[in-house]
């Protein structure tokens, strides 16, 4: 069960050379053939004490496993790490900390935009210009009242640059191993607030199914702002996990994250106590209830509201949240598969190979299972061991860099990377770049930010996580769009143009919450363009520190390539990405295939960042790019399904009092691109997004009282022997549970079952005439507007072949390969 490669190999090379033996030992035969690893394999099981001895090691025990990952998230100034250092204090200890001076609120919220709100205003007119007339609904995906203040307020673009360090915030992730009195051990990774650090959470905040996930908000604040900040934290764990590809029961993920929520500062909120002496916050319930339906399919959120004061060590909220987090511990624990002696002895190994590695202590996988193979235990398999390490992964003794397609990568000591290097390199306290409206920096001023690293290996592994660019024209630079403090250069094309020129736009905004798009998006979108921008420059520019290709700055980016031009913007106070492209006249195929590459790029990005995000598209007014008209119609998809089903060609912009055609609108008005693209009524279902399909899941797969569910669906679309298959004996293939008993054996039974509703829509798939029109139109006839209008919102409004039109012969790939960070870390890692 446990034989290693080597030690099944040399069994075969034994069987092989059986007659061959003629008094020679199977060590001398591979010796004879050369094959080294085989001898040394037969050479340390010669003894029967080390045979029993490496087989004894693999054997589980009866310890369980010590600790697991305690992870903290929350804005700047919200109590992380009071709340960490009062939950680790004893009773004697907690008595002295009560009675220190309280930090004023001033100095717990340093230059925090929470502080310096800029006036601005909460109106859907002014969040998506162009839609006034859109109905809003208080459960609408895209538009969220309740949200809208709170979020514009907290993630202002003052927000993205603290201008003074605070010598007291937590920088990048700091990691600790820690006792939690009356709890158990932890690996402690507390997440800075600063958005500075946000780029670098991807690799690190939701990697874990055995981590318990804190998000901390303030009570200080209004009650949309603290929605705001839940929101953020929540969408920032459900964007970054991985959607399965085989749709459960309901959408549901089948190991979703545990999350608690806390509330702090509930004594300067001024929040009243309960008689029995803990505080009583008047909003729980409507809080968590609102928490519950945005994200209960997607993370498994605990049922209670914690409120607090953070300071409070020996508090009863405090002893409830530590009872709270001991059930959890317990429960997780319990789960996990206990200890071996083989992986207790990985734990006393590390320390030395975390010397020996060096500067860099990153590894490839298949260079871990060498060595512990070599120096170890030469019977443990690749399997085995993997189970090993994602058992030191979730203890926080290493952290494992995943990917699909290529081997993964190993990091030896997390707190290397996570607090020394991203910490130094993305702190606020680091100088300004020398090209200030570009953020770019010498190796040398790098290199004095980590004096122990080697630099060009470290710069190799953030660009890997697309945190900085290295500019392959000129070595000695590198860019780290997160430090850029520079505002307000390029940011429009108003100056001095030909009226010959066009334009055209798209915007990406998050489909299902009103809320920035999280981990630093736009910081890694402009790291991507820096590198695709490079790839661009032809050899002979080689050596030369050119930027005409290329500008950078806060939340903005502008490229140039053969006389078209793209302007990125982050907008919308971090809710959107608005790619904008002018070109000549006579150059309209070149426009829209570099609108399409940069939205390529930013596609591919969001796929390896954050595959758990449901994003939609929505289109800019041409003429009022033109004419620089602000603010800007936008046109959404369902404004395009709506017209397609009235065989209209054209648009109505509500802000101009004129109507603009589809063409216009989607291709630059360029007759070659529009008449090989397919418009939304008529894309194949398949083509719908694995996210919106698993959303519909969660809309179709419960009983409806009137019928209104999947099953009558597969009846109007002519499948009713799906329905037989998957009723199970039930009207509708729900089994009936007891309501009375959330954790019982059917419930947990029901959520390992496949979504009907994901069957039927890859059985019907196989047709060639399933299109989204189709399937719109059968849900609206059964009555189930809301599916339907979220078909509207999830699915593409346009899909052109650029093979067929040319798209690379015009100057620029149809595709570009700048999104997939873990591919490339794997490339990079040497021992």
């Amino acid at each position: 069960m446990f034989r290693a490669p080597a030690a099944a190999e040399a069994k075969n090379f034994i069987k092989q050379r059986a007659t061959d033996l003629d008094g020679k030992t199977a060590e001398d035969l591979a010796s004879t053939d050369q094959h080294e690893h085989i001898v040394s394999l037969l050479g340390k099981l010669k003894k029967d004490n080390h045979k029993l001895s490496y087989i004894q090691q693999l054997r589980p025990t009866q310890t369980v496993q010590p600790r697991i990952k305690l992870k903290l998230f929350g804005h700047s100034g919200a109590g992380k790490s009071t709340l960490l250092e009062s939950l680790k204090c004893g009773i004697l200890r907690s008595f002295f900390r009560r009675r220190r001076t309280r930090m004023t609120n001033a100095a717990r919220h340093p230059n925090s935009p929470i502080n310096s709100k800029p006036a601005v205003s909460v109106s859907i007119s002014n969040l998506y210009p162009g839609c006034e007339n859109v109905s809003v609904r208080s459960r609408s995906m895209m538009f969220e009242p309740s949200l809208t203040k709170g979020v514009l307020e907290v993630f202002s673009p003052v927000h993205n640059a603290l201008s003074t360090a605070d010598e007291q915030a937590t920088k990048a992730i700091d990691i600790q191993h820690a006792n939690i009195h009356g709890v158990g051990d932890f690996s402690v990774w507390e997440f800075s607030g600063n958005p500075v650090y946000y780029c670098s959470y991807d690799y690190f905040a939701a990697n874990d199914v055995t981590a318990i996930h804190l998000v901390l908000f303030s009570l200080e604040e209004p009650y949309e702002t603290q929605l705001g900040h839940i929101t953020y934290w929540l969408n920032l764990l459900k964007a970054l996990t991985l959607p399965q590809d085989n749709i459960a029961f309901g959408g549901r993920i089948q190991q979703p994250l545990v999350v608690v929520l806390v509330a702090t500062h509930a004594d300067l909120a001024d929040v009243p106590r309960a008689f029995s002496g803990e505080f009583s916050y008047d909003k729980e319930r409507p809080l968590l209830k609102e928490v519950r339906n945005r994200f209960g399919n997607d993370l498994q959120v605990s049922d209670k509201l914690f409120v607090m004061d953070a300071g409070a060590s020996n508090s009863k909220d405090m002893k409830l949240l530590r009872s709270h987090l001991q059930e959890l511990r317990a429960n997780i624990v319990s789960r996990c598969s206990p200890m071996t002696l083989l992986s207790e002895r990985l734990l006393t190994t590390l320390p030395s190979w975390r010397k020996l590695s060096g500067p860099n202590q990153l590894t490839s996988w298949q260079q871990f299972v060498s060595d512990v193979q070599e120096h170890i235990n030469p019977l443990v398999s690749q399997d085995h061991l993997r189970m090993l390490a994602l058992q030191l992964h979730s203890m926080g003794e290493i952290n494992i860099m995943q990917s699909e397609t290529v081997q993964d990568v190993v990091l030896l000591e997390p707190r290397w990377l996570c607090s020394s290097v991203l910490g130094k390199l993305l702190s606020v306290e680091t100088p300004k770049a020398i090209h200030h409206y570009r953020g770019r920096y010498r190796l040398e001023e790098v290199q004095a930010l980590a004096p122990e690293s080697d630099v060009d290996e470290l710069l190799q592994i953030l660009d890997a996580m697309d945190v900085c660019a290295r500019d392959v024209t000129n070595p000695s630079m590198v860019d780290v769009p997160a430090l850029i403090k520079t505002n307000g250069l390029h940011r429009s094309w108003t100056e001095e143009e030909e009226e010959s020129l066009i334009y055209g736009g798209v915007r990406l905004v998050p489909a299902e919450h009103l809320t920035p798009f999280p981990c630093g998006l736009f910081h890694k979108l402009q790291v991507n363009l820096c590198r695709w921008s490079h790839q661009q420059k032809p050899e002979e520019e080689s050596g030369e520190d050119i930027d005409g290709d290329i500008h950078l700055w806060t939340n903005g980016a502008k490229v140039s390539q053969a006389g078209v031009e793209a302007m990125i913007l982050l907008v919308n106070h971090g809710q959107g990405v608005e790619i904008q492209v002018r070109g000549h006249d006579s150059e309209r195929a070149k426009c829209y295939t570099l609108l399409d590459t940069i939205c390529s790029i930013t596609e591919n990005l969001l796929a390896s960042t954050l595959p758990g995000l449901l994003t939609a598209k929505y289109y800019l007014s041409p003429q009022q790019l033109r004419e620089h008209h602000a603010p800007i119609m936008i046109y959404q998809p369902k404004d395009f399904f709506r017209a397609q089903v009235q065989r209209e060609t054209s648009l109505t912009n509500t802000m101009g009092g004129y109507r603009e055609s589809f063409s216009s609108i989607l291709s630059f008005g360029c007759a070659e691109v529009y008449q090989q693209g397919i418009l939304g009524t008529d894309i194949h279902i398949s083509d719908v997004p694995l996210l919106a399909r698993r959303k519909l899941c969660r809309m179709l797969d419960p009983p409806d009282a009137l019928g209104k569910d999947w099953c009558l669906l597969a009846m109007n679309l002519g499948l009713t022997d799906l329905v037989a298959k998957h009723s199970n004996g039930t009207p509708n293939g729900t089994p009936e549970l007891d309501s009375s008993d959330p954790d019982s054996q059917q419930v947990a039974a029901l959520l390992l079952q496949p979504s009907p509703t994901a069957a039927l829509l890859q059985e019907w798939s196989g047709r060639a005439d399933s299109t989204v029109g189709v399937l719109m139109a059968k849900l609206r006839e059964l009555g189930r507007r809301d599916a339907a209008d979220f078909l509207l919102r999830a699915s593409p409004v346009f899909r052109v072949n650029m093979e067929a039109v040319g798209g690379a012969a015009n100057g620029y790939p149809p595709t570009c390969n700048g999104g997939t960070s873990y591919n490339s870390i794997s490339s990079v890692i040497s021992r």
